[in-house]
């Protein structure tokens, strides 16, 4: 059985569509996503030796060589053209960024990503760039991870409330994102009392309106 988090990112995957998961470590999605007859073809990119040999030992065990194609690739560098979505989970920001960077962002219908650090600047990568966050959800797996499916599509840019938070997830309000919200305001109530600093003043009475008004 695979993740919380990774099970969030297989259900917003369009069914029927061919994937390449970056940095797929043991080939745990696409093998999923195969076995749950969402997908036909998936590819399991990985730049590591170790995990690649891992993905394809699990391959091998679970018999689906001619639907997990492992490939050794450094981000979409060995993508096939038949690609239409592209994961990106379980890495920083500047990693996510490295890789959205090296390749042609436009060529995919739509990418799937997980930041395991600064979320915010994910966000405003895409606002930057005039992309459109299409989905997004707030998953709890332990901690508390932010998955965000945005395409080239032409957007204009979003407020820093929305770069912050997510325009889908204040849209939404769903109850996984408000406990996140929740969870994060006692943090900050905690820290300000050691510390009293306006910055955290300030980011504990805008996520109050968020969750009260």
């Amino acid at each position: 059985m695979i993740s919380a988090r990774l099970l969030q990112i297989a259900m917003m995957i369009e069914k029927g569509k061919v994937v390449f998961d970056v940095g797929s470590d043991h080939a745990l999605l696409p093998s999923f996503l195969v076995k749950n007859g969402i997908c036909d073809r998936v590819y399991a990119g990985e730049i590591a030796q170790g995990p690649l040999n891992k993905a394809i030992e699990n391959i091998k065990k679970w018999g689906l060589e001619d639907h997990v194609i492992p490939v050794f690739s450094d981000g979409l560098s060995k993508a096939e053209e038949d690609v239409d979505i592209v994961v990106i989970a379980g890495m920083g920001f500047h990693t996510i960024k490295h890789i959205l960077d090296s390749c042609e962002v436009e060529r995919y219908m739509y990418f799937l990503i997980q930041s395991n650090t600064d979320v915010d600047l994910l966000r405003k990568y895409i606002s930057d760039h005039m992309y459109t966050i299409e989905d997004e959800k707030v998953v709890y797996d332990g901690f508390y991870y932010q998955v965000i499916r945005f395409s080239a599509d032409l957007h204009e840019p979003y407020n820093e409330t929305e770069i912050e938070f997510g325009p889908i997830n204040l849209k939404r309000r769903d109850e996984v994102f408000l406990a996140y919200l929740e969870d994060r305001l006692k943090k900050l109530k905690e820290i300000n009392e050691l510390a009293k600093k306006d910055e955290y003043s300030e980011k504990i009475k805008q996520i109050e309106e968020i969750l009260y008004n």
